[in-house]
C-alpha cells in the first residue's frame, strides 16, 4: 500500500510540473526590433504578398516558420500620396497580440518593418498577420513580406 501511495504522489507531482511547463510556454512573449526598411538584412525567400484594404477592413494573412532562427516582417504603402494609414497585428503562437503601427520607428512613412528571434517552439506553428485600414479613403494598396531564415 505504502508503494502504491508513492506512485500515486509521483504522479501528481509529474503532472503539476507538466501543467506548470505549459502554462509557462502559453504566456511565452515575443519581443520585436524595430526596423526601418532599409534595415531589413534577410534574404527573401517568401514571394511578397500584395492586397489592397478599405477603411475598417482586416485582411489576415498567416504565415509557418519551418525553419531559421529569425522572423522579419515588412508592410508598406505609399502613405505620401494618399495619406492612408495602416495597422498591422500580430499574432505569435502561445503569445498575446501585439499591435504595429507606422509612428513605431518613429517615422511616419507607410513603413512597419521589424525583426524577432524564433525559438524552436515557434517553427511549425502558425503565424497570424492582420492588417487594418486604420484610416482609409477609397481602396489602398499594400505589400506585406513575411520570411524566416
Amino acid at each position: 500500500m505504502k508503494h502504491l501511495i508513492k506512485i500515486l504522489i509521483a504522479a501528481i507531482i509529474l503532472l503539476a510540473f507538466v501543467g506548470s511547463a505549459n502554462a509557462a510556454v502559453a504566456d511565452q512573449q515575443v519581443s520585436f526590433e524595430i526596423l526601418t526598411a532599409e534595415q531589413i538584412t534577410g534574404p527573401s525567400r517568401a514571394p511578397p504578398i500584395t492586397d489592397t484594404i478599405s477603411q475598417g477592413e482586416t485582411n489576415r494573412h498567416t504565415y509557418t516558420p519551418v525553419s531559421g532562427q529569425k522572423l522579419e516582417v515588412s508592410l508598406t504603402w505609399d502613405r505620401t500620396s494618399s495619406g492612408s494609414d495602416l495597422d498591422l497585428y500580430i499574432y505569435p503562437p502561445n503569445s498575446d497580440p501585439i499591435k504595429m503601427q507606422d509612428e513605431i520607428d518613429g517615422r511616419t512613412d507607410g513603413k512597419i518593418s521589424l525583426r524577432t528571434s524564433l525559438a524552436a517552439a515557434d517553427l511549425n506553428r502558425l503565424w497570424i498577420f492582420d492588417v487594418t485600414g486604420a484610416r482609409v479613403s477609397g481602396t489602398q494598396s499594400y505589400t506585406l513580406i513575411i520570411n524566416s531564415y
